[in-house]
């Protein structure tokens, strides 16, 4: 397939406009153009430009609703909770988050549940937001069903990924960076790697997926029609399972059984939901937070070959900021089309 050479500037423009053009309003538009670029310049392309498409197909269809403005209520001192309104679930977290982050500094711990929301793209990417001002991010988000119970073969619960980004000391400049950011499914791999096998007609890994009859299968459709294999068995699911509970049942939104698909344009809005805690570190730590969270991250990256999760990101991000990024042509042109199409 041919390849564009483009910077990160450019995805950027490129998808707010995609997105305003087929109707969404621009305070969100920028919110969900931001976190496009973000996974394509931390080389999670299973959730940038490729995905794009289907956000902009989506507003179309009405499973988005493109104009929705988040409401924000602050029912007790540590708690948020944003209504997403069946709106896109970027400037939904993000006008959360105003309020989520100083009450955290101010009372120790807060949480944040967002409901009738929707594919909130990369989960680490929101908490490393927090962990950029000074605060332990821990989050959930719930997904339509694609992973059926062991011993079961209907799905119940999503991918359902959970993430945490631990914040390092400020420096010099009063800056904080993220130490680390975990984020990581119930399921081997992301459904969206499912869907992007799918689309380039190619197979699966063994090991990834089942068929609707519950035997494994290395067929991408199949798959999509099946069930999501969990990690690590009964434990994969379990971790799921504490994910929908978080984001779905506390937080008040769908569960994933009875969400529409992120994938396909039928369904209506999924109205699915997510959960963030965040917790100022010092409070809790008497002191030593960053003491013992340098020496447990040394523990790690002084053994020849041990890495930090999600430092293959940071490595990506140095690369695609100084160079930018290959898109292919195709894709391009499929994006550029919805800026010149009026809205429907």
């Amino acid at each position: 397939m041919p390849l564009r050479k483009i910077t990160l500037t450019a995805v950027e423009n490129l998808a707010r406009r995609a997105l305003e053009s087929t109707g969404v309003r621009e305070e969100s538009a920028v919110s969900v153009a931001r976190a496009i670029t973000a996974a394509e310049r931390d080389g999670i392309a299973s959730h940038g430009l490729v995905y794009l498409p289907t956000y902009c197909e989506h507003v179309q269809c009405g499973k988005v609703l493109g104009l929705a403005v988040p409401k924000v209520e602050l029912p007790v001192a540590s708690a948020v909770v944003v209504d997403a309104g069946c709106g896109f679930a970027h400037p939904a977290i993000e006008a959360g988050f105003e309020s989520l982050v100083p009450l955290a500094h101010e009372v120790g711990i807060a949480g944040l549940a967002i409901r009738n929301s929707y594919n909130c793209g990369v989960l680490g990417y929101h908490v490393e937001y927090l962990a950029e001002r000074g605060l332990l991010g821990l989050g959930f988000t719930n997904a339509p069903a694609s992973i059926s119970p062991v011993g079961g073969f209907t799905p119940v619960i999503g991918t359902n990924p959970v993430a945490l980004a631990v914040p390092g000391a400020a420096n010099s400049y009063g800056k904080t960076e993220a130490v680390l950011v975990i984020d990581q499914s119930a399921s081997v791999v992301a459904k969206s790697e499912i869907m992007m096998h799918a689309r380039a007609g190619r197979q699966l890994p063994a090991g990834w997926a089942l068929d609707a009859e519950g035997n494994t299968t290395t067929n991408a459709e199949a798959a999509l029609k099946g069930s999501m294999v969990p990690s690590g068995g009964y434990k994969g699911f379990g971790i799921g399972l504490m994910v929908e509970i978080f984001a779905a049942v506390l937080a008040g939104a769908t569960l994933g059984k009875d969400a529409s698909q992120f994938g396909g344009n039928a369904g209506g809005p999924p109205r699915t939901g997510q959960f963030f805690v965040a917790i100022a570190p010092d409070y809790f730590s008497g002191g030593k937070f960053d003491f013992n969270m340098g020496d447990l991250k040394k523990a790690i990256e002084s053994q020849p070959g041990a890495r930090l999760p999600g430092s293959q990101r940071l490595l990506s991000r140095s690369r695609s900021v100084m160079g930018g990024i290959h898109v292919d042509e195709n894709l391009i042109a499929r994006l550029e089309a919805f800026t010149t199409r009026p809205n429907e």
